[in-house]
């Protein structure tokens, strides 16, 4: 016993001096100096062969360019459980990482225990936030737009476990916005609000998957929509390669074409690509909405929510909600198989699909009920039937903390014109701050 307390007690001293040693730097878009405070910052470069557990580096507002200038450590530097590597903005929103479609912005490799929190990171060579064979990384207040256009994601967790995803937008173009697969098991994404805009590659798009390859995945308080946007009207569809794709599954060798403006395999909102790894566990969704505006250009989906989980009882629901807007394409609020739950909330639209599953408490609604449906939804008061989307999940509980506004809307609005707030509520008939 005394040897324990011993062991325990050099622990807690060691963890404490780690704490107390763990120093800050700086970095600037043109940095020359040591990195020792804003008034000498170096290039973000310089601060691997420095960085320790614990240690933190601070942006300064600018756009970076170039290679010394991404967030892309080493592979194989670490921080620790307690002590992680973090790099942030000096001010929220005032940092961007430019890839220049040269560069990947934000790229964790084998590198455990990372923070990166307030940065912009847009325009990358493939993926813009990549967590790839790395655990317990937190991904906060992030806005990425503009991957290449392929076989990429705005953001991705592959081959890695418990990391989250906070805060974070993103839109543009990309397979998918959110995307967890090969291994990225126990993702968590955290009011996250994610438009899929365009991609021109072979694939299934969708702007969150939420399984393939991977089990244990949650969606607390995200917001989904899906807009063409970006998509050219005619085109050839691409390879992974670069190259026009001619596998299709007659063998013809003949290359994919489209017009008017049609997409490849378009999956939806929230949905999965599958799982050739024996069965999944989830996803586990809690007070998440998918929504489609009839001003959006948006190629026909199977549904908003698209999961077909393999086996019976794999999947949760609660207190999710879809709106197909009076006038838009008739699409499917939710086509889901396998999942429990409860308080589903579907408007507008062709009826639901809800196959093999056990959801109690759906409200289904259409028409002239629509609008005060959805109103209802979103008010302090939960309504007697369906969804209630008012407070926010954490760690798959609901807790006492009101959802609106949109945590990152002013940013959002900034840099794409969408103010999540006002269009959430605008589909409703309660529009009013004194109802929320």
């Amino acid at each position: 016993m005394r040897l324990y307390l011993v062991t325990f007690g050099i622990v807690c001293v060691f963890s404490s001096f780690n704490q107390l040693w763990a120093r800050t730097y700086y970095a600037s878009p043109r940095g020359q100096g040591n990195g020792s405070s804003p008034e000498r910052p170096f290039v973000i470069a310089r601060f691997w062969n420095r960085a320790q557990p614990g240690d933190t580096l601070v942006l300064l507002d600018g756009t970076y360019l170039g290679a010394e200038s991404m967030v892309t450590p080493p592979k194989g530097l670490r921080g620790s459980k307690g002590l992680p590597i973090t790099v942030r903005a000096m001010n929220d929103g005032k940092t961007a990482i430019d890839g220049q479609n040269i560069n990947c912005p934000i790229a964790l490799n084998y590198n455990d225990w990372f923070v990166i929190e307030g940065l912009n990171a847009h325009s990358s060579k493939s993926t813009v936030v990549s967590v790839s064979h790395s655990n317990y990384c937190v991904i906060r207040r992030v806005c990425g737009w503009d991957a290449s256009d392929g076989n990429t994601y705005i953001f991705a967790a592959h081959y890695g476990q418990h990391n989250v995803f906070e805060d974070c937008a993103g839109w543009g173009i990309a397979r998918k916005v959110f995307s967890c697969s090969q291994g990225g098991n126990y993702t968590t994404f955290r009011r996250c609000f994610g438009c899929w805009q365009g991609c021109h590659a072979v694939g299934p798009k969708m702007t969150f998957t939420l399984f393939y390859n991977s089990h244990h995945i949650t969606a607390e308080n995200c917001i989904a929509t899906w807009d063409g946007k970006l998509m050219r009207k005619e085109y050839t569809v691409m390879g992974y390669n670069g190259k026009p794709f001619t596998k299709w599954g007659n063998g013809s060798g003949k290359v994919q074409r489209y017009t008017n403006f049609g997409v490849d395999q378009p999956h939806g909102c929230f949905g999965e690509d599958g799982n050739d790894r024996g069965p999944t566990k989830g996803p586990f969704m809690y007070g998440c909405i998918a929504y489609r505006l009839n001003k959006q250009m948006v190629a026909n989906v199977p549904a908003l929510f698209t999961i077909s989980c393999e086996q019976p009882h794999d999947g949760w629901f609660e207190n999710c909600a879809a709106i197909v807007e009076q006038g838009a394409e008739k699409i499917r609020p939710f086509n889901i198989v396998n999942v429990d739950g409860y308080n589903l909330t579907a408007v507008g639209g062709l009826d639901p699909i809800i196959s093999k599953s056990n959801i109690t408490n759906i409200l289904r609604a259409t028409d002239d009920q629509a609008r005060v449906a959805w109103g209802k939804m979103l008010q302090r008061r939960p309504p007697e039937k369906g969804a209630h989307i008012y407070y926010r999940y954490e760690n798959g509980k609901l807790t006492d903390k009101p959802l609106w506004p949109w945590p990152m809307n002013e940013r959002i609005k900034e840099l794409t014109g969408i103010d999540v707030t006002a269009t959430i509520f605008g589909l409703g008939e309660t529009t009013t701050q004194a109802n929320r």
